[in-house]
């Protein structure tokens, strides 16, 4: 090697020293090492409620293909949901369930985990179309001391009503319509209504159907049992994608405002419609065009306080 240049693969050129004669001068001390508290982490760990609320008409009409077009489809979306919440550290997804027809029945006594919930089949019973029952019975749940009740928080509800004829309570159902309006829990939910056969001819469910959902674009006419599933699977996985990852409602400094979600149709596009501010009382819109299973609605910028789609648990809606 030529005077002093340097060869990196020459050990001799590197002075390593006498290490174990090095003396530092410094002390070395041990210093106690601070130990995370483990409530915290578990605390952090939690996730955050997310309710899927089906309300199905059990009415006389809806005996035979109908309901097991919608028992085929519930049961069917339920491993799609599994493997959502597996992806997501910061949502569980819980399930309830409620039938209706002259009277209104909870088959879940609580929202259940999607990951340990065991569906059974729903069974038609007869009767009328009692809208207003079913209403009244969601009213009773839409609360943090019933079915959003959550210690790390909740997200705001995905509610899909499906039935198949005009209230037979014509009278009544719009007294428990109201209550059910006044509760913000339902004010910032993302509803759908899904119209089936009969019900898809009838103008006076379609028109009840709006009123509920508030935006005539998430009402879906399924006019037979093939549309009736794909409808109940594909609004079911978008809204719960939309709700989760990109919430239903925004929290800012200004006040809360809706967003967009985009739902799928049996005849989703690829193109998506872009997302649109509406009134703190309506539901989020839908739009016509439609998104393939699980891709994500587009982006707006997050809440600085909140993520959006959750609900401020300090200041919540109910006391």
């Amino acid at each position: 090697m030529a005077g002093n240049e340097f060869d990196p693969f020459d050990l001799d050129s590197f002075d390593f020293g006498d290490f174990d004669s090095l003396d530092t001068g410094v002390n070395v001390q041990t210093q106690p090492v601070d130990t995370p508290d483990v409530s915290n982490i578990v605390t952090s760990l939690k996730k955050r409620a997310m309710v899927v609320f089906f309300i199905v008409d059990i009415s006389g009409s809806m005996r035979g293909a109908r309901i097991g077009a919608v028992n085929d489809a519930i049961r069917n979306v339920l491993p799609e949901l599994k493997k959502r919440e597996r992806g997501n550290t910061a949502a569980e997804i819980r399930i309830a369930v409620l039938e209706f027809s002259t009277r209104a029945n909870w088959r879940t006594l609580s929202p259940e985990p999607v990951s340990t919930f065991q569906y059974r089949d729903i069974e038609n019973v007869g009767g009328g179309t009692n809208y207003g029952t079913a209403f009244a019975a969601l009213n009773g749940k839409l609360s943090r001391r019933q079915f959003l009740n959550s210690t790390a928080g909740a997200y705001t509800p995905l509610i899909i009503f499906m039935t198949d004829g005009k209230p037979s309570d014509m009278g009544l159902y719009k007294e428990e319509l109201e209550r059910l309006k006044q509760n913000k829990w339902f004010q910032y939910s993302t509803r759908a209504g899904i119209a089936i056969e009969e019900g898809a001819l009838s103008p006076e469910c379609k028109r009840v159907l709006m009123e509920f959902t508030e935006n005539d674009k998430n009402v879906y006419e399924a006019k037979n049992t093939v549309i009736l599933a794909k409808q109940i699977e594909l609004v079911t996985l978008t809204g719960v994608d939309f709700v989760t990852q990109q919430g239903s409602i925004q929290n800012t400094n200004t006040g809360v405002a809706h967003r967009t979600p985009s739902f799928n149709s049996t005849s989703a596009s690829n193109s998506t419609s872009e997302t649109q501010s509406a009134r703190p009382n309506q539901s989020a819109s839908v739009s016509e065009s439609l998104q393939p299973a699980g891709t994500t609605p587009p982006a707006e910028s997050a809440s600085p306080t909140l993520p959006i789609g959750e609900i401020d648990w300090e200041h919540d809606f109910d006391f």
